[in-house]
């Protein structure tokens, strides 16, 4: 088993209960108002360019992504065009738990979660552009229907969506351990539910809400 499951196999519950239970954690520092970035982050134009690090100065055989470069790259690789309000809040709220540069050392259990609440929030922001899609027409989410319960959401339409997350999230296709991994928690968040709330479309949304969220906030989605 890899270092990198291995820490996925820890996050994962950890970033699932943080997002649905919609933690909001006091604020660890905030990001100064009104801003180039912000204001950058809010527009219609294209998005801030991540700065070059060179990781061989840190001594790392890869680096952490900045605060700044952490919601640029959440939202270039969920195709994300607009920061919304109740995103640029929740970056606000997090900035100061975001890593200050790109030193691995940094991370940390704030980082962790502030990295998961922000995840949650720019998941947010794809659902609801991805649920607006006809079915086939969508980056991520094709196969899944929103609107019935999560008992519908089939093996293939869910590990339709991993795939697409891991490859655009990740650079890479997800490993075997990783899949194992979302099918036993797709099968323990099924079986948690009373049986009224399977039959529920919010169930469906927190599925993959919360799906999407542990991976864009795992340490190769925050990290180069």
């Amino acid at each position: 088993m890899s270092k990198y499951t291995k820490l996925f196999l820890v996050v994962l519950p950890l970033t699932v209960a943080s997002v649905l239970s919609f933690n909001n954690c006091g604020r660890y520092g905030a990001l100064n108002e009104g801003t180039e970035d912000t204001a950058s982050l809010g527009s219609t134009g294209p998005l801030p360019e991540q700065e070059e690090v060179n990781s061989e100065k840190l001594g790392l055989p890869f680096a952490l992504l900045s605060a700044e470069q952490t919601l640029v790259s959440m939202m270039k690789v969920t195709n994300t065009t607009v920061a919304s309000n109740a995103l640029l809040t929740e970056y606000s709220g997090r900035y100061g738990a975001l890593a200050a540069g790109n030193d691995l050392s940094m991370m940390n259990g704030p980082l962790m979660l502030g990295s998961t609440s922000l995840a949650g929030e720019v998941c947010n922001s794809l659902l609801t552009q991805e649920k607006a899609l006809a079915d086939g027409s969508r980056n991520f989410f094709n196969g899944i229907n929103f609107t019935t319960g999560v008992a519908s959401v089939s093996d293939v339409a869910y590990n339709t969506a991993i795939r697409g997350m891991a490859r655009s999230f990740w650079g890479r296709l997800e490993t075997t351990e990783e899949q194992a991994l979302m099918a036993t928690f797709k099968t323990d968040f099924i079986n948690a539910l009373a049986a009224n709330v399977r039959t529920q479309a919010a169930s469906t949304n927190n599925l993959i809400l919360g799906t999407c969220a542990a991976m864009l906030s795992s340490l190769d989605a925050i990290s180069y």
